[in-house]
C-alpha cells in the first residue's frame, strides 16, 4: 500500500468532511464541485484498491489479509452509497451522510495502512 496515496486519500477525506459539515452548518445542498469531488475521491480509492490487490497477488500480505481485503473492498462501496443517500434525500441533513462516508473513507484508510505495516 502507498503511503502517499494513503495520505490523499485520507487527506481528501477529512477536507470533503469539514467541507460537508460547513455546508450543513450553512443549511447548504452538495453543490456539483462537491460530487466533483467525491468523485475524485471515488477513483483515488479504486487505484488504491488496485494497488493493494497487486502487492498481496505478489506476496506482500499484512498479518491480516482478510480483514485488510474487506476494508478496501468496503470503502469502494460505501462512498456511492452515501452519496447516493444524500441525492435522494430532500432534507438539510442529507450533507451529513456526506460527512459520515467521508470521515468514515478515512479512518478505514488509516486502519488500512495500520494492518499493512504488519508487512515484511
Amino acid at each position: 500500500m502507498s503511503s502517499i496515496l494513503s495520505g490523499l486519500v485520507i487527506a481528501l477525506g477529512l477536507v470533503t468532511a469539514v467541507w460537508s459539515a460547513i455546508l450543513f452548518a450553512r443549511a447548504r445542498r452538495a453543490s456539483n464541485t462537491m460530487l466533483l469531488v467525491l468523485l475524485a475521491l471515488e477513483v483515488l480509492l479504486l487505484v488504491q484498491l488496485i494497488v493493494a490487490i497487486v502487492r498481496v497477488a505478489g506476496g506482500e500480505r499484512p498479518d491480516e489479509t482478510a480483514t485488510f481485503v474487506a476494508y478496501a473492498a468496503s470503502e469502494l462501496l460505501i462512498l456511492p452509497a452515501g452519496v447516493f443517500w444524500s441525492a435522494t434525500d430532500r432534507s438539510r441533513t442529507s450533507v451529513l451522510v456526506i460527512f459520515v462516508v467521508c470521515f468514515a473513507v478515512a479512518v478505514m484508510t488509516a486502519r488500512m495502512f495500520q494492518i499493512w505495516s504488519t508487512v515484511g
